[in-house]
């Protein structure tokens, strides 16, 4: 390479070989200038088209982040939609459990009165039996009444009834045969 200094002297004192290599080292630096003008021009399009690309697939990405972000916060949504109304549901059926509770607490005391009630029946039914007679008499008479093929015949009664006439059958010391 020439320098500065050296090219004007050339030009200025040199001679016609002199001038003649200095304009070929010319046209050779102004064609190799131009191909690395013309590389970086490849390059820098390269790059512009790299970068265009870039952004292109920033703002798909970005869209793509968007639309997940917005499925996603409606998932949540739905999600949290989907709670509440499970969290209402087992509320609603403790609710619904306790009301059964109390009302299965209410309905055994019920039960019990009406036990209470039955064995108070029974020990009228079966007043005034005194003997073994008596009590097979009663006992088949109580039978026809509340037996289960009757119309107003009742099974729980009939059991109710033949416990009471076993009990009573132990206490007279017979044989239960009807």
């Amino acid at each position: 390479m020439l320098d500065r200094e050296r090219i004007e002297e050339i030009i200025l004192n040199g001679s016609e070989d002199e001038l003649s290599e200095l304009r070929l080292w010319l046209f050779k630096e102004s064609v190799r200038l131009e191909n690395q003008e013309s590389a970086l021009e490849d390059r820098y399009a390269r790059l512009e088209a790299d970068e265009m690309a870039f952004k292109e697939r920033m703002d798909a990405a970005e869209r793509k982040l968007e639309t997940a972000t917005k499925k996603l916060n409606n998932d949540k949504a739905l999600f949290d939609q989907r709670l509440r109304i499970l969290n209402n549901g087992f509320d609603q059926l403790n609710v619904d459990k306790k009301k059964l509770e109390n009302e299965y607490i209410r309905l055994e005391r019920e039960k019990a009165i009406q036990r209470e009630n039955e064995y108070d029946a029974l020990d009228l039914m079966f007043r005034g039996v005194d003997n073994p007679l008596s009590l097979k008499k009663r006992y088949k008479d109580l039978m026809k009444m509340f037996h289960p093929d009757n119309i107003a015949g009742d099974q729980e009664m009939v059991q109710l009834i033949n416990e009471e006439y076993a009990a009573l059958c132990r206490q007279f010391n017979i044989s239960i045969i009807n």
